[in-house]
Order: C-alpha cells, then structure tokens, then sequence
C-alpha cells in the first residue's frame, strides 16, 4: 500500500499468531480468500487485496456445521452456538452502547505518537488503553437524545479478532456456502450480531454488508437485507481510503470518521465510497446496488471526500452503471469537498467519454428541424465566470480543463468548451486583448527611444566634472556682491563725518541682510540643480536628442507604474492566491512586471547621481521588457506553437542539460586552470606578469573558457597549450572534452529539442489550449462587475431562470438516437426523485405522528 508494512500486513501476523484467542477456535481461518475484484477498462481482474488463513484445524462450528449439513439435524450446532458463542456478547446477544469518543480512542492508540489524542498523551503507555464496558449502561433513553454520541456494540471488545472482527466478519470473509450457512444461524439467535463492525483503524466500519458485496453474493446482500443490517454504514477504514491521503489520517473525539487532508487525487485500490451502495456501484454489482436501493439507501450520500455515488462513478470511468445511477435518482449538481460536481470531476481527471455525456444530460433541448438541434448548455458548472458574484470560479469545469496538464485534457477541447471560448473572445477578450498588445507595443517603442538616444560617460569627466562644480559658483559670487564692492568703493570717497554716508551704509547694510535671506531658498534649489546637470551626464538637456530622451523616460516612467497599479488592482479582486497562479501560466508577464519595479527606481539613482549602477538597472531592464512579446504571441496561431516549443524547451530540455553540462565543464575548468598556472608567454620579458595574456589566469576565467571551447571556439586555446609545461596533458583533456561535451552532450540537446518539437507539432489542440489560456487570463483581469455584463451578453437565460450558452448543432443520426436515450433517462431520473421525496415526506408524516399519539395516550 505504499508502506514497507502496512497495516493490512501487520493484521493479518496477527491473525496468523492469534490461533489461541476464542474467536478463532470457533472458526478458525486457513488459505487465501480471492475476494476484492477491480473491474478495469479493459477486462475483469481478480486481485488479491486481503489474506486470510481459512478453517486450519476446523473450528468448533465449522465441525458441527458440516455435520449438520449431512444429516439435516442443526440442534448439536444449535446449542454450541448458545453455549459457546453467548459468552462473547454483551448481554447475551442484546448488546450495549459504547460512547463513540471512546472508540475513536481506542483506534486512535494505533497511530504515531504525534497524531495521538490528549487523553492518549497523558497516558505512560498509550497501547494499554482499554474500554471500561463493565460499567453503568447507557440508557435507550440517552441513547435517542444524542444518538451521533454512541454506537451500538454486540460482540465484546476484548473478545475480538485481531484487526476488530467478530465471527459474523470470518464468516462472510471465507465466502464459502458453509460459511454463510453458519452466519445465518448466528443471526438467527443474535441479530443485533449483524451490525457490529471491524473496530481497527485499518478496516473500521466494515460490516458484514460490505463483505458479502465484495463477495459479490447477491443472495447474501438480500438475506442481509432482510436481517435489517444498516445499509448506511460508513466504512473509513486506511485500507479503503485514496493512497495519498493515509499520511494524512487524523481523529477527533467530536465525530466518527476520520480526519484526512482534502486535496487528492482518488487513486487508491479500495477507495469505493465507504457507503454499501458505492461499493455496488464501484464493482459493477447492480443487483446488489437495486436491492440496497430499494431499501431506502441515499444514493446521494457523500463519503469524507464528499464523493456520491455518480462521483465515484467517474473516477472509475463507469459510464454504463453512471447511467443506472442517473436514472434511479442520483443527483449531478452535489460538490464534494473539493467544490467539485461529477461533470467538473470528470474535467479535473480528464475523463473524456462521461465529460461529454453529462454535458449531454444536463442541455435542454429548444427545437429539432431535421439534422438541426438547438440546445442549451447551463453555465453554472462550465463556465470561469460565477453567476452570482462575477470571481472567478477555479473549479469550473472550463477552468480545469485549460490549464490541465493532463494530455487528456487536450481531447477535451472540443464541442461546448470551445464554443464558449470563441463567445468569450468575440464579446470583450479580442477587444481587451488587442488594445494591451498594442498598449505594450507603444510602451516598447517608446523603451527603444529611450535607451536609444541615452549617453555614453564623457572623455576625463572627473577633471570636466571638477572644473564645472567650481567654476559657476565663483561666478555667481562675483555677481552677487558685486553691487554691495560698488557701493563700498562708493563710500570710501565720500566726506569723511557725512551724514549721507553714515546713513547710507547703515541702509546697504540692512537691504544686503534682508537680499540674502529671501534668496538663500532659491539660491540652494538653484545651485543643487545646476550641480546636478553639470555632474550627471544624463541630467544635461541641452541638445534635441537628450531632451527626447527625458521625455521618453518621464513616459516610461508612468507607464510603469500605471502597470504595477494594474496589477495591484487584479490581485485585489482575484485575490493574492489566485493572482500569482494567473501569473504562474505566463512567465513572460513576470519579467515584465519585474522591469517595471525596475523601472521605478530609475528615477531615484538618477536624482543620486549613480551612473553606473542605474547603466546597470537599465539593462536589466530591457532584458526583462521584450520577452512580454512572446505573451502576446502565443494568441496567434501562426507563432503561437513556437512560444510553447520555447518555454517546453528551456524548462524541460536546458534544465536537464544544464545539469549534466555543468558537471563537466566544472571538472575541466580546473584541471586547465591548474595547467595553466604554468603558462609562459615568450613575448613577454622575464620580469612582467604573464597573467594579461594568461587565457585562463583564473578560476572563473577557465569556466568561460570550456564554455566557447564547448561553442568550438577554440583556436586561441588550443595555441595557447604550447606555452604551458603540460602541453599533451592539456591536448589529450581537450579531444575528450570535445568528444563529451562539444559532440555527445551537445548533440544530445539537439536531439531533445527536435523530439520536444515534434511532439507539439504533432499534437492536435496543444495551440487552443494555449490560446484558451490567453483568453482566461485576459478575463481574470477585468473587474467581475465588468465580467457579469458580459456573461449576460454571450448566455441567455434558461427556463428555470439559469443562464446558458445557447448552441446550434448539426447531429448526425447516431447523435439523433443518443439524444432520445438521454432525454428518456432524464424522465426516467424525475420520476424516481419525485417518488423519493414522495417518501421521505411521508415518513417524515409517520415520525411526527408518533409522538402526538403517545402524548394522547
């Protein structure tokens, strides 16, 4: 299952070591017992999923009953069964209730310490843990007030088997006439026996129901039936539960069943749905799966994944018995706890024949003339667009199917899907998507002007730069006190003792104070921008083309931001979980994003005067700005297929041969730099470094050298051998790293990418799911006030008031015959819910009648 060991493997050492306990003297077990069956696509296998040993040394009523059965008298087997069997129950045959928390405990000391229970914890050995059956019984009456708190018990619990079973278990495991011959005697003295189940976590809740259903016994399924065993009993066992969700197994003493993660992905080998009814359906037992029916079995009973019967039938890919179910009353609109119907669990796991026939229960038929039907298609389940609140719905079954990563879900891509992609991108998608193409395409033009036109660094700029940042404030000086040194020189020739000029200097003085207060401001801004210009090479806008330039930055600049806001604004309304997977489909739009951030911080080490750290961020910049082309082509059908090669190829192939290429080129990277320590240039003299002309002087040096060695750029190396001390060493590592790298592994990527190309050549709709793409993702963007308006302009409304995509179809005469069936089915499916709930009210009657007559009474 998964484990070195299960559970299932442990149970049955233990079954195999227990021959002393009481339950197996009376029926002992020897042999393999074939009875779990898997019905796959392609034929009927029998597997065997349990062992068991079967009637090694008899038992006590296997003897008697085979002696019974030759002579016809059953009073010896009778009285064994009173006398050896009624020690083992509680109350003698009557059975007692058991508080459910305290099974739950008693299954929960099978688990890891760290998934045990408080009680559990607490205690010193958590394996000693035992039920106080001996104590105070619980009453009928407590019993009907909090019926969910406990739970019916007729065998002992000490006195089980070793995973939980009673006799009636062995009994229905051994599957053999014998055996069913002495089960029906123990019911017959002890049917309160009939409803007891396995207690162990690794099969708890099966009942003897479920095994004669395996068994595929249908007669025992009716005698059962008759015996009023519970036909609603949930079986949770580990054994029965999805293989991906047994690590995930936890308890709670609030309830039953059983704690499990709920993302996964159905696959195990007895996940059948816990229910009587889903084991009927899931082996393809129809007899049985009437017979549980027409007792009263809810066929829309949802299992702990919220699974009914119609979603295990697509799991199972049963279209002929989903069918059976359709008709007898199964509904197609319940979620399970993934939010998923039967129709969005057939697109999850690409289920292509189901998908398209519940596409085909659930359409309305308007009109047939001739070849031509128009139908109707609800939306509710289909489309990306919720019909209430306008989000988007992940589950919806258009959803799914695009961006599945299932080949399958290619062959989806079809009919009703389709169509309602063309509705969606001939009412709002072409429109929203051109305009941000040649949004984008405007924004990039104006990117290439920019950086176009930007200047390199000036010749001797620290010296240029030094002079202009003195110079102007010189000047300025001069210029400022020029008249304050005219008017001093004036004073200086006036009479000495004057009147005027006392007063004259006093009011120079004052007026000089009062200048230089109000222009200390302007003066700053003045100077610190002027500093700027002349110290910035990209701050001087003297000529036409840096003026450009600027302009062209200043609307980049806002272009940036006014895409960030609108990114923000998407994440707002598709909410930040949701918002990053949208931008996980297109990492085209993730770079261009990441340049805009860029962007923004530009103008910042501008205004500081960092040159070269913003030459640095401008490049990355550019780098990360372009690719956001090959977002928009990939809704061209002309180049779209090739944007898919790029992105298979560069995340599937280059990854694998990066990790392989890298191996090598590190191994003899520094095998040459150690040969290289000895290079000797000739032309040098004796005193000079040869460390300039060295081609592999360093580490990182000798990796980019095996790379353009790897390129076949490899002449200058190849001389350079001569004038090292190791030169046939270093000759003999270069023809096998040329035969490994430059022959094997390079042509080996060539080979992956010409595989990768084919493979998207040759599929079908590979195209349309990345156009289908383009066009969810274009949706996500808008706002969902905007995406109801559409929604009501491609759907029309429905009888019951429901919207749906309205379709005119050409259907040939097999389609013409499929469509009678369908629409008798979906008859046939009214009828029985009306006849369902027909009773349902009418017991409903009968329970509120009771009570008023007791009260009359």
């Amino acid at each position: 299952m998964g484990n070195t060991e299960s559970n299932v493997t442990s149970g049955v050492k233990k079954q195999a070591g227990a021959s002393m306990q009481p339950i197996y003297k009376l029926c002992d077990l020897k042999g393999i017992n074939l009875v779990y069956w898997y019905n796959n696509s392609l034929a009927l296998l029998k597997v065997v999923l349990r062992l068991r040993k079967l009637l090694l040394g008899g038992g006590l009523l296997v003897e008697l009953m085979k002696r019974a059965t030759q002579n016809k008298q059953y009073a010896e087997i009778d009285h064994a069964i009173k006398t050896k069997v009624e020690q083992f129950l509680y109350n003698k045959g009557a059975g007692r209730y058991l508080r459910i928390s305290d099974l739950v405990l008693l299954r929960n000391k099978e688990r890891a310490r760290h998934k045990l229970l408080p009680p559990l914890k607490a205690m010193e050995n958590p394996d000693e843990y035992e039920i106080d059956d001996e104590g105070p019984e619980i009453t009928e009456d407590e019993y009907r007030k909090n019926p969910h708190l406990y739970r019916h018990v007729c065998w002992k619990l000490k006195d089980r088997g070793a995973v939980g079973e009673t006799i009636l278990h062995l009994c229905l495991l051994n599957a053999t006439s014998l055996h069913a011959d002495i089960a029906k005697r123990l019911l017959r003295f002890y049917p309160k026996l009939i409803n007891d189940i396995y207690i162990s976590d690794e099969y708890y809740g099966e009942n003897v129901l479920h095994i004669a259903i395996v068994n595929e016994d249908p007669a025992m399924v009716r005698f059962l039936l008759d015996a009023n065993v519970n036909f609603q009993e949930r079986c949770f066992g580990n054994f029965m539960c999805p293989e991906d969700q047994k690590s995930s197994r936890t308890d709670s003493m609030d309830h039953e069943w059983v704690n499990v993660c709920p993302e996964t992905n159905y696959d195990g080998y007895v996940y059948w749905g816990e229910y009587p009814l889903t084991f009927a359906a899931c082996l393809g037992q129809e007899e049985c799966f009437r017979l549980i029916l027409s007792r009263g079995a809810d066929p829309d009973a949802q299992d702990t994944n919220g699974n009914t019967v119609l979603h295990l039938l697509v799991i199972y890919q049963k279209l002929e018995f989903f069918d059976t179910a359709y008709e007898v009353g199964s509904s197609l609109s319940i979620r399970n706890v993934l939010n998923l119907t039967p129709l969005t669990l057939a697109a999850k796991l690409a289920r292509i024949d189901i998908f398209f026939h519940i596409l085909n229960l659930e359409r309305e038929i308007y009109w047939q003339i001739g070849s031509i039907t128009c139908a109707a298609y609800p939306l509710s389940q289909i489309d990306t667009i919720d019909m209430e609140t306008g989000h988007i719905s992940k589950t919806s079954a258009l959803n799914l199917v695009v961006f599945g990563d299932k080949d399958e879900h290619l062959e989806l891509m079809d009919g009703v899907l389709i169509d309602l992609l063309n509705a969606k991108w001939n009412t709002f998608v072409k429109f929203k998507f051109y305009r941000q193409f040649f949004t984008f395409a405007f924004y990039f033009i104006i990117s290439l002007v920019a950086f176009t036109l930007r200047p390199g660094p000036p010749v001797n700029s620290k010296t240029a730069n030094s002079t202009n940042a003195t110079m102007p404030h010189s000047n300025r000086t001069h210029l400022k006190n020029g008249s304050v040194e005219l008017s001093l020189f004036n004073l200086t020739h006036a009479p000495t003792g004057s009147l005027f000029a006392a007063d004259t200097y006093s009011c120079l003085l004052e007026n000089d104070d009062d200048a230089t207060d109000n222009s200390d401001a302007e003066y700053d801004m003045e100077e610190w921008w002027d500093n700027l210009q002349e110290e910035c090479r990209l701050m001087m806008l003297e000529t036409p083309e840096a003026k450009i330039r600027f302009a062209c930055e200043v609307a980049m600049t806002i272009g940036a931001f006014l895409y960030l806001a609108a990114a923000v604004r998407e994440a707002r309304f598709l909410g930040t979980r949701m918002f990053f997977e949208n931008l996980r489909t297109s990492p085209s739009r993730v770079m261009f994003l990441f340049s805009c951030i860029l962007m923004l911080i530009i103008p910042w080490l501008r205004l500081a005067c960092q040159d070269e750290i913003e030459d640095t961020v401008a490049v990355m910049v550019m780098l990360t700005t372009a690719p956001y082309f090959l977002f928009f082509c990939r809704g061209f059908k002309t180049v779209g297929p090739f944007v898919v090669m790029i992105y298979r190829m560069v995340m599937g192939d280059l990854i694998r041969f990066a990790s392989i290429y890298l191996v090598f080129v590190m191994g003899f990277s520094q095998a040459y730099y150690i040969i290289f320590l000895s290079f000797d240039n000739p032309l040098t003299p004796e005193d000079v470094d040869d460390s300039a002309t060295n081609p592999m002087s360093t580490p990182i040096e000798s990796i980019m050298a095996m790379f353009l060695m790897s390129m076949t750029t490899f002449s200058d190396y190849y001389d350079a051998f001569a004038r090292t001390e190791h030169e046939y060493e270093a000759k003999i590592l270069f023809v096998i790293f040329m035969g490994i790298v430059a022959i094997l592994l390079i042509n080996m990527l060539i080979a992956m990418m010409g595989n990768t190309y084919q493979k998207i050549a040759e599929t079908r709709n590979e195209w349309q799911r990345q156009w289908a793409r383009i066009v969810l993702v274009v949706e996500r963007g808008v706002s969902p006030p905007e995406r109801l308006r559409q929604l009501m302009v491609y759907s029309q409304p429905m009888s019951d008031g429901k919207r749906a995509l309205v379709l005119r179809l050409n259907q040939s005469d097999e389609d013409k015959e499929e469509m009678k069936e369908i629409l008798e089915m979906r008859r046939r499916h009214e009828r029985h819910i009306k006849k369902r709930q027909e009773k349902l009210l009418q017991q409903n009657c009968n329970m509120t009648q009771v009570p008023l007559q007791s009260k009359l009474k």
